[in-house]
């Protein structure tokens, strides 16, 4: 019997000794993570199968607004609907944490957040907190898209 079909795919905050498995899943998809602190990864959810850690997403919290990043999910279970999930959870955590208003910055995944009712605005529309992040500031470039989502 293949586990993999019959276990089902949970989220929760990242564990007590995930920490370098969300690392190297961010790394494995080129996102940046030198900034990431404990008190980031507090607001962090981790997508598994069984024990696997399969995907990963993290909110920057600045009530009422949030800063969505790293969203990754493992090779072998993308195209799977995983990503939509982690980013359903994320704006669940976002809502219970006093978030009501979520942005990003992508260079690679705009459609996706489009798909999920996310809409492109220009980046010098975001909140000044979340423009003072090192997010906005020098990780990703002025081409990146910024998008948006009230929850």
């Amino acid at each position: 019997m293949d586990l993999d079909k019959i276990l089902a795919v949970t989220f929760s905050g990242v564990r007590p000794g995930e920490v370098n498995t969300v690392m190297a899943l961010l790394e494995e998809g080129d996102l940046h993570s030198g900034d990431l602190s404990r008190e980031k990864l507090r607001h962090f959810l981790v997508a598994r199968k069984g024990d696997a850690v399969i995907g990963v997403v993290g909110l920057e919290v600045f009530p009422p607004h949030g800063l969505l990043r790293s969203l990754a999910v493992v090779e072998p279970y993308r195209g799977q609907g995983i990503a939509r999930r982690l980013i359903g959870a994320i704006e669940r955590h976002a809502r219970n944490v006093g978030v009501r208003s979520i942005y990003l910055l992508t260079l690679t995944a705009a459609g996706l957040f489009e798909k999920c009712a996310y809409r492109q605005v220009r980046r010098e529309s975001a909140p000044e907190d979340l423009q003072a992040t090192e997010e906005f500031k020098t990780i990703c470039p002025d081409s990146a898209i910024c998008l948006h989502k009230a929850v």
